[in-house]
């Protein structure tokens, strides 16, 4: 193999970088880097090729190697920061914008930092450090409007509003404090409201992906779908979303007669269950559909689409003409149907597996039907932005536990805080197989054998109800938008009922009259 000079393997790297052949810029840098780990030019260079190549993780060591190396580079401390902020390394982030904002004090950047301090949980320590800049510098509108932001954080809702509508004293023409108030109004349920926020901050500002995503996420809610779906496609400019392909995607305009069309997942495991239902449509369509997923539903989805090349996300996928979001489908197969797709056809757990677990069951439980079977899921993802309204403590969701049932616990995680807790519940009525769940496909075989899940808003709840698995949803005041408002059903899986629990209150109702409920199913047997 012929080497090359630091010098030829920079150009022939940034010659790479600019053909957009990222993979190739990444295999010239990382032998060179580790031949020369010192070289501030080839570091660089590796993690920007890396972060364009979206193998964020290994681009972040990079970054942070490349700022021990040149320290006082402005444009190199936002970009790791960036990056950091990305992949949820949230300290390095940190560290990289507090330099950045001490070369420049740019209020975009303090607005970052304070984003991080309220990621870590230290939305006190930002409120103080937005409160000794406002008193610095008491006209700057961005000041009042991140303030908001931190009360928001903390819960302050009145205050919150307050210090928008300060910003907008300041600067009327400040589009996301209209774009804040508009999330405002629709999280205490005035719709209306809320559209006339969204409007009046994309009159100022027509390309503002807040407001046209926020905008489509309150259209959805309100069952307005085919409005909702364009303005989605907002979604990419707002937030740490990024495309990981080249070229626009395929939203629903040309033929796809003969071609390979990649559909790629995006977002939550949860998502990619959700919305799995609209990928069979595009083999009528396609010459190829593959399927590009999560690693941990690899096993499922594989086993479930028959005709269709389910890959996971970790592994490069084979040559595609074309490539479509997962989420993008709704909109690229409106022409169709705009409102959700009912699910054709249920999910199926591997026969084997789910045998498998039944004799697990009947061990610990005793025979089939001697008394229900409830899955529980209380928790989900905690980096979740939401995390606090969608799970519920365990200490609360044990309620539950005095049904005369077997309870089984179907999240894979435990939170470090709840364990004892859960661990003491085990040795009683709830059975703990958490180790024995390596993936999706080993879930879903395990949930076969309950007669009802009752879950909050995550990935375990979309499993239950792609099995066609009675499943009780328990959803917070504001749920996300696929939930819509005032039903106790979906669209979206015909064996969910969705339980709410009301604004300013707490579980407790909702979850005695689930209690309510499970007795009865007792009684009148696990077949109710």
């Amino acid at each position: 193999m012929a080497t090359h000079t630091v010098e030829e393997t920079l150009t022939l790297a940034a010659q790479a970088f600019r053909e957009q052949d990222f993979a190739h810029a990444v295999s010239l840098l990382t032998p060179a880097v580790a031949a020369h780990p010192g070289h501030a030019d080839l570091r660089i260079a590796l993690a920007y090729s890396l972060s364009r190549a979206g193998q964020l993780a290994a681009s972040a060591v990079h970054f942070d190697a490349a700022l021990a190396l040149r320290p006082d580079d402005p444009s190199l401390m936002r970009d790791a920061a960036q990056v950091n902020l990305k992949v949820g390394r949230l300290a390095p982030a940190l560290q990289a914008s507090e330099a950045a904002f001490q070369h420049g004090h740019d209020i975009a950047l303090f607005g970052q930092i304070v984003d991080i301090l309220i990621k870590l949980r230290r939305a006190d320590e930002a409120l103080s450090r937005v409160d000794r800049l406002t008193v610095q510098a008491p006209h700057m509108a961005a000041l009042h409007f991140i303030r908001g932001v931190v009360l928001g954080a903390l819960g302050r809702r009145d205050e919150e509003r307050r210090a928008y509508e300060d910003a907008l004293a300041r600067n009327p023409r400040h589009v996301d404090a209209h774009t804040n108030l508009g999330v405002l109004a629709r999280d205490g349920h005035r719709y209306d409201e809320a559209l006339r926020h969204f409007k009046t901050a994309l009159s100022i500002d027509p390309a503002h992906a807040g407001a046209r995503n926020n905008r489509a996420q309150t259209n959805l809610l309100i069952g307005q779908f085919q409005h909702g779906w364009h303005d989605y496609e907002w979604r990419w400019q707002d937030g740490g979303q990024t495309r990981p392909y080249p070229g626009s995607p395929w939203l629903g305009k040309g033929k796809l007669k003969g071609q390979a069309v990649l559909v790629h997942a995006e977002q939550g495991l949860g998502d990619t269950l959700q919305f799995s239902r609209y990928v069979p449509a595009l083999r009528e369509q396609a010459g190829q559909v593959i399927f590009q997923v999560q690693a941990p539903l690899l096993r499922l989805l594989r086993d479930n689409f028959p005709g269709i090349t389910v890959i996971a996300n970790d592994m490069p996928p084979p040559a595609f003409d074309r490539h479509v979001p997962l989420l993008s489908l709704p909109l690229a197969l409106s022409s169709i149907r705009a409102t959700p797709w009912p699910l054709a056809r249920t999910l199926q757990a591997d026969p084997d597996a789910a045998r498998q677990w039944e004799e697990r069951l009947s061990q610990r439980f005793g025979p089939r039907h001697a008394r229900p079977r409830i899955g529980l899921a209380w928790s989900g993802n905690p980096t979740h932005p939401d995390d606090h309204n969608r799970s519920i403590p365990f200490a609360d969701i044990a309620l539950l536990l005095q049904a005369s049932c077997d309870f089984v616990c179907i999240q894979k995680d435990i939170r470090d805080d709840e364990r004892e807790h859960v661990e003491a519940a085990s040795r009683r009525n709830l059975y703990l197989p958490t180790a024995a769940l390596q993936d999706f496909s080993d879930t879903a075989a395990l949930v076969a054998n309950l007669d009802l899940v009752v879950s909050v808003d995550t990935s375990t709840a979309h499993l239950a109800g792609s099995l066609g698995v009675p499943t009780r949803l328990l959803l917070p005041a504001m749920p996300d938008w696929r939930w819509q408002l005032g039903r106790d059903d979906t669209d979206w899986y015909p064996a969910m009922t969705l339980l709410r629990r009301p604004a300013d209150a707490a579980w407790q109702a909702v979850l005695e009259g689930l209690l309510a409920q499970l007795n009865a199913m007792a009684k009148a047997g696990p077949a109710a």
